[in-house]
């Protein structure tokens, strides 16, 4: 009889453990995970230079999947996207003299967001390239610590 019971509390712990793990899955609506502010590392893919800026995620009231980014590429941009659980998907869209497209994905623990898109400011004109690193303000502090 012990052991039944020494089995079974062992059973329940597991199963405790398990509801515990954090996955995007387990959210009820998985924009729950991105929407907060960021501290944005972008990096321009042609000469490499880089810019910081904060920008913060907003759920989309319209649309079930989407999202807002409220301060895309540092330049007060409400770029609106779409975002599965794991992939963010920016459609190509024209916002005063910006086009914009990209694509990006989460991290496992849920901390980072890495895009990659373009932006062309004039038309004609080819676009350029950039990646974005998204962090929660705080982790984007200590890596900066780390890294001088």
């Amino acid at each position: 009889m012990k052991e039944i019971r020494i089995l079974l509390a062992l059973l329940i712990f597991g199963a405790f453990l398990q509801s515990c793990t954090g996955d995007i899955e387990d959210l009820a609506d998985p924009r729950d995970a991105i929407v907060k502010k960021f501290r944005v590392t972008e990096t321009n893919a042609k000469d490499e230079t880089e810019i910081s800026y904060d920008d913060e995620i907003s759920k989309n009231a319209n649309d079930k999947t989407g999202i807002i980014f409220s301060n895309f590429h540092g330049a007060d941009l409400r770029v609106k996207a779409t975002f599965d659980s794991k992939n963010i998907i920016i459609k190509q869209q024209t916002i005063g003299d910006y086009t914009i497209k990209g694509s990006g994905t989460i991290s496992n623990n849920l901390n980072q967001l890495n895009l990659r898109y373009t932006v062309d400011e004039e038309e004609g004109a080819n676009p350029e390239e950039f990646t974005a690193v998204y962090a929660p303000p705080q982790v984007a502090k200590k890596i900066k610590k780390v890294v001088k």
